[in-house]
C-alpha cells in the first residue's frame, strides 16, 4: 500500500515536470519576434528568423537586389528543400564589419546531426551585406540557410 502511493507520487511528480518543460518550450519559441533595427545585425537576425518561422516572402525582402538574385518561387523551393537542416542550426550573430557600402557579419553556427547522442559541428563564418537606397540587404550568408548558387555568375564557356 506505501509502496503504491509513493509510485503514485513519483508518477505525479513526472507529470507535472513535462508539463512544465512543455509549457517553456513553447512559451520560449514564441518569445522570437523581429527587431526593428537598420544595423547589419539586424537583418541578419530578422532574415534568419523569418527562415525559421518559415516566413519566405519577408525572408525574400532582404535579399539584395542583383541580376543573380533567385527568383521568390525558387528561393521558397530551395528553403523549402533545406528546412530540416536550418530548424538544426543554432546562431550567434558576433560583430558586424562595415565599410561605407558593405558589411560582414560574424556568425558563429553549431550544427547538430539528429539525436542526442550525435556529434554537433561548431564553426565559424559569416553573413555579407551591401548597402542599396539606405538599408543593408544580404548577399550571402553560410548553408543551410542560403544556397550555394544564389548570387554567383553563371559559368561562361571558354571561346
Amino acid at each position: 500500500m506505501k509502496n503504491d502511493r509513493f509510485l503514485n507520487g513519483m508518477l505525479i511528480g513526472i507529470g507535472v515536470l513535462i508539463l512544465i518543460a512543455l509549457t517553456l518550450f513553447f512559451i520560449r519559441q514564441q518569445q522570437a519576434d523581429y527587431r526593428t533595427g537598420e544595423t547589419p545585425q539586424d537583418v541578419v537576425y530578422n532574415y534568419t528568423l523569418a527562415v525559421m518561422k518559415r516566413d519566405y516572402e519577408r525572408a525574400y525582402s532582404y535579399l539584395a537586389d542583383s541580376p543573380e538574385k533567385p527568383g521568390l518561387t525558387l528561393f521558397q523551393q530551395e528553403m523549402t528543400r533545406s528546412a530540416a537542416e536550418s530548424a538544426r542550426v543554432s546562431l550567434t550573430i558576433g560583430e558586424a564589419i562595415t565599410d561605407p557600402n558593405t558589411a560582414s557579419v560574424t556568425l558563429s553556427m553549431s550544427q547538430s546531426y539528429g539525436g542526442p547522442f550525435t556529434n554537433s559541428s561548431r564553426y565559424t563564418d559569416s553573413a555579407q551585406l551591401r548597402l542599396e537606397n539606405g538599408s543593408w540587404k544580404l548577399v550571402s550568408m553560410p548553408y543551410p540557410l542560403w544556397s550555394w548558387n544564389w548570387f554567383t555568375e553563371e559559368a561562361k564557356p571558354v571561346q
